[in-house]
């Protein structure tokens, strides 16, 4: 049985999760839902459908969303999603659920696993320390995750917390073409462009070799993040805090995936 998993990350950590996945189900490829999704039907007897992501303001990240809304999935398809989340993941999953009953299927199983936070606006990054604890934490989850997906189980998706997760999205997808006035270029950019490369969405381009963003922002700071030289800066915070990558993950990965290169 073939399977396909669908992923958006910005940090690695959906990647790294990904790739753990596939590794350990078998017989996988794996796709970034930076791509637009297939316009032919996908799923069916003979494939199953997985899709991982990060929570994002308690809720489903826009990108995944509309990628959902957007595919064309076949009746009876085993379908799966696992959630990553630094503080709760609340009712994410039942989000993306209620997108794929619109379209007449539904998540048979689902997971949310804690990873190492990456929300620079908020609070400061991990240590190295704590970083590898919390990785370490995952594996088991992960391995349970996936023995439960090759083996095709189902489990009851709760509800709870949709309500709070619908709010959260909501205003997060409204403030999105505003959100990224606040970024900014310091005098240690050195213009390689890892920025322009790296959004998923193409929402940073270089004008006069310094980042411009173009007011689509998906808020995954993967610019902020991945900055080589930490010359981006989103408002007064982020100068004094650590930046944050997966360690597994190299920009390189996200940046080929986003192109549509298949990288388990």
């Amino acid at each position: 049985m073939a399977t396909t998993i669908y992923y958006f990350s910005g940090t690695g950590n959906s990647l790294y999760l990904t790739r753990q996945l596939a590794t350990k189900i078998g017989n996988c490829q794996i796709k970034s839902m930076a791509r637009p999704p297939p316009i032919q039907p996908v799923g069916g007897s003979e494939e199953n459908l997985g899709f991982v992501f990060p929570v994002y303001y308690r809720g489903l990240p826009r990108i995944v969303m509309q990628f959902a809304e957007k595919l064309n999935i076949r009746p009876g398809t085993y379908c799966f999603a696992v959630a990553n989340y630094g503080g709760s993941k609340q009712g994410t999953l039942a989000m993306l659920n209620e997108a794929l009953q619109s379209k007449g299927t539904q998540l048979s199983y689902t997971e949310g696993i804690k990873l190492p936070g990456n929300y620079i606006l908020k609070f400061d990054m991990p240590s190295t320390e704590e970083t590898h604890k919390i990785l370490e934490e995952a594996d088991g989850t992960i391995e349970e995750t996936a023995n439960a997906i090759a083996k095709k189980e189902i489990r009851p998706l709760t509800r709870s917390g949709i309500h709070i997760s619908k709010i959260g999205s909501r205003l997060y997808y409204r403030r999105a073409a505003k959100f990224d006035e606040k970024f900014t270029v310091n005098e240690k950019c050195t213009s390689c462009g890892l920025c322009s490369e790296i959004c998923p969405v193409q929402n940073i381009k270089l004008v006069n070799k310094k980042p411009a963003w173009q007011h689509h922002c998906e808020r995954c700071l993967a610019c902020v993040q991945w900055c080589p030289a930490e010359a981006i800066q989103y408002g007064k915070k982020t100068a004094k805090r650590r930046r944050y990558h997966n360690p597994n993950i190299r920009a390189k990965d996200i940046v080929e995936g986003n192109k549509g290169t298949t990288n388990v």
